[in-house]
């Protein structure tokens, strides 16, 4: 699993994935890759989750077969189904 940490929330997300972070709306957008790390262009399925953070709270938006579990205090798991 792979992690990211945005102030203070913490979010472990599968390695098949691969996230856009908007500062300015502060969003993020989840993406499943379809191709492997050996390839030098990434290939994308489509977009699994946005999470909005808004007045210190998250807002999950969950698009597509995906799992959010929250592990800890600010600390969320997401799996693909």
């Amino acid at each position: 699993m792979k992690k990211l940490t945005i102030d203070k929330h913490i979010f472990y997300y599968e390695k098949t994935m691969i996230y856009f972070y908007d500062k300015r709306y502060n969003n993020i957008l989840f993406l499943k890759r379809i191709n492997d790390d050996r390839e030098k262009m990434n290939k994308y399925d489509g977009a699994q989750l946005i999470i909005n953070f808004i007045n210190g709270k998250l807002i999950f938006h969950p698009i597509w077969n995906i799992k959010i579990e929250k592990i800890a205090d600010n600390i969320y798991k997401l799996d693909l189904e």
